[in-house]
């Protein structure tokens, strides 16, 4: 593949609200679900025995379980972009992201920093209606905003990724 560059990405809390929720691991979002659906169940089965106190239980553990997962990922997006503020000091960061031969490389605008990633380390790309994320074996996300690519060169890396036998998703959310 030649080098494709997809310039004027940035890190800022309004993208990053956009895939913080993929930051979270799957076991989370599991448990949160189990939770959730073992929640839903009892209150089903509190109504039929007209149990007011368990019924009031599992109404309220049914309210938190989305208002947690929507707390977590608001205390990350901040938390995340504090520590540019603490780094850069500023809240929004612009890089470029170079796909070459053999590796992904991130150039960040203001102190020219390059973070590569070989194709190799890559566990998944996660492709949504906005952003395109990509996930190391070893948990470092970086992601572009699809407005900044053309769809030509989103399909020449959906394929140039197919061939090297990395999972791209395409999420729901």
């Amino acid at each position: 593949m030649e080098t494709l560059t997809v310039k004027n990405n940035k890190i800022d809390y309004s993208t990053l609200k956009k895939v913080i929720f993929y930051f979270f691991p799957t076991y989370y979002i599991l448990l949160l679900v189990t939770i959730f659906c073992g929640a839903l169940i009892a209150l089903f089965i509190n109504l039929s025995t007209r149990d007011v106190v368990y019924i009031i239980g599992c109404i309220i553990i049914l309210l938190m379980v989305p208002t947690a997962l929507l707390f977590n990922e608001k205390i990350i997006a901040k938390k995340c972009i504090n520590q540019l503020n603490d780094l850069y000091h500023t809240d929004v960061i612009f890089y470029d992201l170079v796909f070459g031969e053999d590796k992904l490389t991130s150039i960040e605008y203001s102190s020219k920093n390059e973070v590569p990633m070989k194709y190799k380390n890559i566990k998944k790309i996660i492709e949504t209606k906005d952003v395109v994320l990509f996930t190391s074996n070893a948990g470092f996300k970086i992601y572009f905003e699809k407005k900044n690519a053309s769809n030509e060169d989103i399909e020449r890396l959906h394929a140039f990724f197919d061939k090297q036998n990395i999972t791209w998703r395409k999420s729901i959310l």
